[in-house]
């Protein structure tokens, strides 16, 4: 059973320290069991990162969204009336992480007293530390993982993404990469709900991220992973500048590099079609 005390000092040899601001991607699964549970590990990034270190992590409400757009979507219009009737209203003090896609993790962090959360109705982000607020503010609603985002304003101050136990398919910094290299199927829109009884369309809907792990092989080359263990869990600290930098090259290059290959993916063959038609 792994403690504060070895998980402060796993964090440590993966090369994160004092006043380092960073987005936690995290399976506490793969991490084994740790006594106290997901609060110890709070607790050992407070400490890894002292009172000048930001800790952020993705709080992403999925089931916010129209259910129209779901990769399940309902059969038929009654169905998806009662299912949109049954759609929550986003609050962000209250409103759980969708734990089904982002683990347990995020939800504890979302919980402490002094944790600030962006306002997006699907794609939030909750952060603890000295650069909380900042990170959290005024987060747009269209493009969400874009310009001004959460993700935009960790890479104004030059933060590290750290995957726990998890692959490149669940760093969310490779949307900003989308949205600035301006990839064609970025633009696509998603109706959310916004309030009771009100909907929106949001442009710049992140899509799949199944094909991200495409640039692990990039990033390993480049030596830009310190690789480690968090636990049991094997895992990467990345700067995320580097990340997004090396993405949008790949990207310039061929619009299609970070698309998946599943042909029964509801996202990627129709986001091939846009990025060859304007080749």
């Amino acid at each position: 059973m792994w403690t504060e005390a070895q998980l402060v000092s796993d964090l440590r040899d993966m090369g994160l320290g004092e006043g380092a601001t960073v987005l936690a991607h995290t399976s506490l699964r793969a991490m084994g069991k740790i006594e106290g549970g997901a609060e110890t590990l709070v607790r050992a990034f407070r400490r890894t990162l002292g009172a000048t270190g930001t800790l952020m992590v993705p709080t992403f409400t999925f089931d916010h969204s129209d259910p129209a757009g779901w990769r399940d979507p309902p059969r038929t219009p009654d169905d998806l009336e009662r299912m949109r009737a049954l759609i929550p209203t986003f609050d962000p003090d209250k409103s759980p992480a969708w734990i089904q896609w982002m683990g347990v993790f995020p939800e504890v962090v979302r919980k402490q007293p002094d944790a600030r959360r962006s306002v997006h109705p699907v794609v939030s982000f909750a952060a603890i530390g000295a650069n909380a607020d900042f990170l959290t503010q005024n987060a747009p609603f269209h493009y969400p993982l874009g310009s001004e985002s959460p993700l935009a304003r960790l890479h104004q101050l030059n933060g590290y993404v750290l995957l726990i136990g998890v692959g490149q398919e669940c760093n969310s910094s490779l949307h900003l990469a989308e949205v600035w290299a301006d990839v064609p199927y970025i633009h696509r829109s998603v109706t959310l709900k916004t309030g009771a009884d009100e909907w929106a369309v949001m442009q710049g809907s992140p899509e799949c991220s199944d094909g991200f792990g495409r640039i692990e092989p990039l990033l390993r080359h480049s030596r830009l992973l310190h690789t480690g263990y968090l636990g049991n869990a094997a895992s990467s600290l990345m700067r995320q500048r580097q990340v997004v930098s090396m993405a949008i090259a790949l990207l310039q290059g061929d619009g299609a590099a970070l698309l998946c290959d599943d042909p029964a993916c509801p996202y990627c063959p129709t986001a091939r079609k846009y990025t060859a038609a304007q080749r």
